[in-house]
């Protein structure tokens, strides 16, 4: 009997590469599309932007299902560059739809956000608020969760929307990078002074990168339909908690500059996670003291790029 073969969009990342090896030991065949190589898996470079899709199509033989990581995931630079984020994530994410309604392949797992209910009306967020983007990057992700519904009704997909919340974990890998615990280490580590928008009290919900990846292997049981379901620790800390956290596991006492607030930044985003307990008998089991301890680990003696 053969494996399930599973296609990982953006396979190459920081998610996609733990996702990779998780999907490899439960027993499945992987291969990667992305714009660079994955190190451990075969890899088809292409650029779901592309009118012809030459690669993604022969990235689909054989496929069974596809877990889609691709596209650009930085709410404050999707301020700044809209275009960009239209045109990565919703023509990216409508092409590859596309692509495997042609070639019969109706399983597909996407990697939302959070971003999706904006500033929500109360807390915690469950799956059935009301989806009121603030950002152009959360727009994307909320118009690409449609597609996937209209394609679930349309065409009988089985399409999960996984929203994640904040990840954190060893591995992180943007240039530059924006995301604040590795950045908040790295500048420890380096006596820079801290860079903190707003007043250090906006509160999110972390979730270790092993947490995200089990996920997304127990979604491919899911029948057809569509089904968003959030991913997250489920308990919210502010910034200001992680600077204590991240300071406490280094030992080092920061300064801390404080900015004005940035647009797009929703002040509270902490989650309901019982839809993910009841469809998919899943809970995150690493502690935020424990994932930070193994994050600080990995960054030790690691160069990163940020911008100042």
């Amino acid at each position: 009997m053969n494996k399930e073969r599973v296609l990982v969009t953006g396979g190459s990342g920081f998610l996609g590469s733990h996702l990779c090896k998780n999907l490899e030991t439960s027993g499945y065949e992987v291969r990667v599309f992305d714009l660079k190589p994955s190190n451990d898996q075969e890899t088809i470079i292409g650029d779901l932007r592309d009118q012809d899709g030459i690669q993604l199509k022969n990235a689909l033989q054989g496929v069974n299902a596809v877990m889609h990581l691709a596209g650009s995931i930085e709410a404050e630079e999707s301020f700044r560059e809209p275009k960009k984020y239209v045109q990565n994530n919703i023509l990216g994410s409508f092409n590859l739809l596309e692509a495997m309604r042609e070639a019969k392949i109706n399983k597909l797992i996407f990697s939302s956000s959070a971003a999706v209910y904006g500033e929500p009306a109360s807390i915690p967020i469950s799956e059935s608020a009301i989806i009121h983007p603030i950002n152009t990057y959360g727009a994307t992700k909320a118009a690409v969760e449609s597609l996937m519904s209209s394609y679930a009704y349309s065409y009988g997909f089985s399409a999960v929307a996984l929203r994640y919340f904040n990840i954190y974990g060893p591995g992180e890998n943007h240039i530059p990078e924006t995301h604040l615990i590795p950045r908040f280490i790295y500048m420890m580590k380096k006596g820079m002074d801290l860079t903190i928008w707003g007043d250090g009290n906006d509160v999110r919900d972390y979730v270790h990168v092993g947490d995200v990846a089990a996920a997304h292997i127990l979604a491919l049981n899911l029948e057809k339909g569509f089904q968003p379901i959030n991913l997250s620790g489920g308990k919210g800390k502010s910034i200001n908690d992680m600077v204590y956290l991240i300071s406490d596991q280094l030992k080092i006492n920061p300064s801390v500059s404080y900015l004005p607030k940035r647009p797009g930044d929703p002040t509270v985003l902490r989650a309901d996670t019982q839809k993910a307990k009841k469809l998919l008998n899943w809970e995150a089991t690493i502690n935020l003291e424990d994932g930070l301890r193994e994050t600080v680990d990995y960054f030790e003696g690691r160069e990163i790029v940020i911008d100042k």
